[in-house]
């Protein structure tokens, strides 16, 4: 996930994602929105990486990928897949009385083939330079602000 890996770097890092989610939007393309959601089943960095768009009031996830970024190897490992218009939810993980269970390396090396190729669209889409326009944009706003003190 080596673009969605450069937008989080561009607005602060992985830590700075817990406090600041990204949200940007592409013409033609659904908003893209990046958020750490807490810790994963093997204690690493767990983030949602999701598409999505409004329908009839309801937040729709097409698609929303929950990943956790394993602490020693920094593997980004799919947990989840959800695509609320298909009415699809997919877990690789299962957590029975406290212990973790693997349900599906096949889904497990699926999702890393569909993150490969979704991550790369994600680059040609121009949601690298989305994210470098909303940062102009916050300094900008940042220097107006500072002059207007």
């Amino acid at each position: 996930m080596k673009n969605v890996t450069k937008i989080i770097e561009l607005f602060g890092g992985f830590d700075n994602l817990a406090k600041n989610p990204i949200s940007l939007r592409v013409d033609g393309f659904m908003p893209l929105s990046i958020e750490r959601i807490g810790t994963g089943p093997r204690g690493g960095m767990l983030i949602s990486v999701m598409h999505w768009y409004e329908q009839n009031g309801d937040l729709m996830r097409d698609p929303d990928v929950e990943i956790e970024i394993l602490p020693n190897t920094g593997e980004w490992l799919p947990l989840s897949y959800r695509q609320d218009s298909a009415g699809l939810f997919q877990e690789a993980q299962i957590d029975i009385d406290g212990e973790l269970m693997r349900a599906s390396d096949r889904f497990v090396k699926d999702i890393q083939r569909f993150l490969k190729l979704w991550d790369q669209n994600i680059g040609e889409q121009g949601f690298i330079e989305a994210a470098r326009k909303v940062l102009d944009n916050r300094g900008l706003a940042e220097l107006d602000e500072d002059r207007s003190a």
